[in-house]
């Protein structure tokens, strides 16, 4: 079983992740949560504690929890009438009291699960780009693999047929690998496992690829897995020009840390993307 928490916070670009979501683990045997964080909570201990309050403040929180908590009870029976029969999927709902960018990489850790989906915006906001956002600090903060999914996506991917994964350079690319065509496995999937270079690929870059391409022929028989490199001064201009030639219905890559004094002077490779694709983008953590 495979198990999806997936944030809502009732806009569009969340709902429409949600249902990209379910149709990914309608495939599979799969359990989807829907979590809602409730960021305004007050807790009652401030009164306790001496502090002033305003009634009327509480007052309206607390009708927006009870209004967040109808709502998001009613979405899932929304989407649970609409289930085919047959389906072993499971869909349940979560409320819970603070900021995402903390619970989200907490719960996803603690409870295992496979995969966080999250809604994105807009493509090009340069601002968030360079200060963050809720899906940017949740990739940097989770340890499980966060699917961002933009407003511009497809709603309902039924083919996912063309993927490009991202190669690193290093082991963790197997077991990126393995985690992607798990996710991917009920679709009939081509996947474009590319490697950028500056200027070209070294002997030991060769060397690299030929043993991920000979573990792959040998290991997962049914999916078609092509290997390409890739050139160029800039990583994001070189990848939208294959892409333009190569159109994926998915990006997949591993996130690598970075030090902090290069997270000053310029946005990862990860938030470039995150900000300049209509594509869907698997990130998988170090």
């Amino acid at each position: 079983m495979i198990k999806f928490l997936v944030p809502v916070i009732f806009t569009d670009y969340s709902l429409h992740a949600v249902h990209y979501a379910l149709t990914l683990a309608g495939k599979f045997p799969a359990e989807v949560t829907l979590l809602h964080c409730f960021g305004d909570y007050l807790p009652r201990e401030a009164e306790e504690e001496g502090e002033r309050s305003d009634n009327k403040h509480l007052e309206n929180l607390e009708n927006q929890e009870q209004a967040a908590r109808l709502r998001l009870e009613q979405f899932r029976e929304e989407n649970s009438a609409h289930l085919r029969a047959g389906q072993q999927l499971s869909l349940q709902c979560r409320f819970e009291y603070g900021y995402p960018e903390d619970l989200i990489p907490k719960i996803s850790t603690k409870e295992r699960f496979d995969v966080v989906v999250m809604g994105t915006k807009t493509k090009g906001e340069t601002i968030k780009e360079t200060l963050g956002s809720i899906t940017g600090d949740v990739i940097r903060k989770s340890t499980v693999p966060v699917l961002a999914v933009p407003a511009q996506a497809a709603a309902h991917p039924e083919s996912l047929s063309r993927i490009l994964f991202l190669l690193e350079r290093n082991d963790r690319d197997y077991l990126s690998l393995h985690h992607l065509i798990r996710l991917v496995s009920a679709f009939p999937t081509e996947i474009n496992a590319v490697l950028y270079c500056k200027t070209r690929a070294d002997k030991n870059d060769i060397r690299r690829m030929d043993q991920l391409r000979s573990y792959c022929d040998s290991t997962y028989h049914h999916v078609k897995i092509n290997f390409d490199i890739i050139t160029g001064r800039n990583y994001i201009e070189s990848l939208e020009s294959y892409l333009a030639e190569n159109p994926a219905d998915l990006l997949a890559m591993t996130r690598q840390k970075r030090k902090s004094l290069s997270k000053l002077f310029s946005p990862s490779i990860t938030r470039q993307l995150l900000f300049r694709t209509d594509q869907p983008l698997l990130v998988f953590q170090k």
